[in-house]
């Protein structure tokens, strides 16, 4: 897939500030304007990716000269509206607001952009969370939002469980409104199915009920339009890396807490003492406050634990469709099994952000000398320490056994820019177990 990365707001190669004149006259008429303007966020394939020869059309998206997918850099970092947040039962919602902007859904193999219309108001997200522990919980929770003005009957909503490099995994849509005004949103969160271990067990086993409003106004449109924060445009939109997300492990979010004061654009710092997942130099690049690049993110930010700090002995990161699918071998009679068996642990990331990827499905085989000895599906699972991941408990396993691991449904979870070209593939890999005695 090519990534889609000429702008519909201009013509002829321009600066962001051109640009940004354009997004704050749209937000004049109405955020209906912003499902055209506001199409340049970064969906380029990776490469040099000049944005003035290729420029940007859609919301993020840049080009870039690969040809071969992948996560890749957007043009820009959204503006959002933070609301606070509010507790249903044991889950933590976070509420999150901005323009109306594309996204793409993911249905097997197909890819389907979903564009806004003249007629969508806001994009609203809400990012499920564990109350005691804050860890980011999965699509299993299923969401239902209820969006009308305040003390009216409102319109039920079924938002898509999205994956982004700034929000991470969350639940998102445009949607409709009635104008100006005070809104009330009530999100209904399902029970969660996946087998749950560790402090998790035997918890989000009912549905919840949680409330919250928010104004939508000329000050909302305005604000969520003039905080954008463009990367460098010449060498830096479309290439292979992504931006930071705001999932920080104590608790802090960084959305839209970009420092605008000084420059606009700062000079990427390659740092090529490294190399990323798939062989490519490291490198680093921020604007203002934000981050972006295939830089390393510490233990302590992200969705998901790195894989060093998995449980049991980690066997491979290997990578099928851009996804690391970290995978551990655990000690017999651990937490994640009912006897003395040991514990086959995967945990598919997005690279360089390590966010969650549900809605997938994934099998294993397990083979001694050439022939088989174990087979069958991986399970979905959810623990408090190690997060959403898929695994299996094995009988049987010997140092020098060969795991096959094949991805036979890439996540089906809808995509922001950034992402669209990525994590979309099936496939196999092959790892050697090594068993601790």
């Amino acid at each position: 897939m090519t990534r889609d990365t000429t702008p519909t707001d201009r013509t002829e190669p321009q600066r962001s500030h051109s640009r940004r004149r354009v997004l704050a006259l749209g937000v004049t008429t109405g955020t209906g304007a912003l499902g055209g303007c506001l199409t340049d966020s970064g969906n380029g394939d990776a490469g040099s990716g000049s944005a003035g020869e290729g420029g940007s059309d859609r919301d993020g998206a840049a080009n870039g000269s690969g040809d071969d997918g992948g996560t890749y850099v957007p043009t820009h970092f959204e503006a959002m509206r933070r609301l606070d947040p509010v507790e249903a039962g044991d889950y933590l919602l976070e509420p999150m607001l901005t323009y109306p902007h594309r996204f793409w859904n993911v249905t097997g193999d197909r890819v389907e952009e979903a564009a806004p219309t003249d007629d969508h108001d806001i994009h609203l997200m809400v990012t499920v969370r564990d109350a005691e522990t804050g860890r980011v919980l999965p699509a299993e929770t299923g969401l239902r939002v209820t969006v009308g003005r305040e003390g009216e009957s409102g319109t039920p909503h079924t938002p898509w469980p999205m994956v982004s490099q700034e929000m991470g995994f969350h639940f998102g849509d445009n949607l409709t409104l009635g104008g100006d005004g005070t809104y009330e949103a009530t999100v209904r969160v399902g029970a969660i199915d996946a087998r749950k271990t560790g402090s998790f067990a035997g918890r989000f086993a009912e549905p919840a009920t949680a409330t919250f409003a928010f104004e939508y106004d000329q000050a909302f449109r305005e604000s969520v339009v003039g905080d954008i924060v463009y990367v460098r445009e010449e060498s830096d939109w479309g290439v292979r890396g992504a931006m930071a997300n705001g999932s920080l492990g104590d608790g802090e979010r960084s959305y839209g807490d970009a420092d605008h004061e000084g420059p606009e654009f700062v000079d990427a710092q390659r740092q090529d003492a490294d190399r990323d997942h798939r062989g490519e130099p490291r490198w680093e690049a921020r604007v203002g406050d934000r981050r972006y690049g295939t830089y390393r993110r510490g233990p302590e930010e992200g969705e998901l634990p790195p894989a060093a700090h998995l449980p049991g002995r980690l066997l491979a990161e290997p990578v099928v469709g851009d996804a690391l699918l970290a995978t551990t071998l655990l000690p017999a009679g651990s937490r994640f099994v009912d006897g003395d068996e040991r514990y086959l642990m995967v945990s598919p990331r997005t690279p360089y952000n390590r966010s969650m990827l549900p809605m997938a499905a994934l099998d294993y085989v397990l083979r001694r000398d050439g022939t088989a000895v174990a087979s069958g599906a991986l399970d979905v699972a959810l623990d408090d320490a190690v997060g959403y991941h898929y695994g299996t408990a094995l009988d049987d396993v010997a140092s020098g056994d060969r795991v096959t691991l094949s991805v036979t449904t890439a996540p089906n979870v809808s995509r922001h820019a950034g992402y669209e070209t990525a994590l979309l593939e099936t496939g196999e890999a092959t790892l050697t177990a090594e068993v601790s005695e």
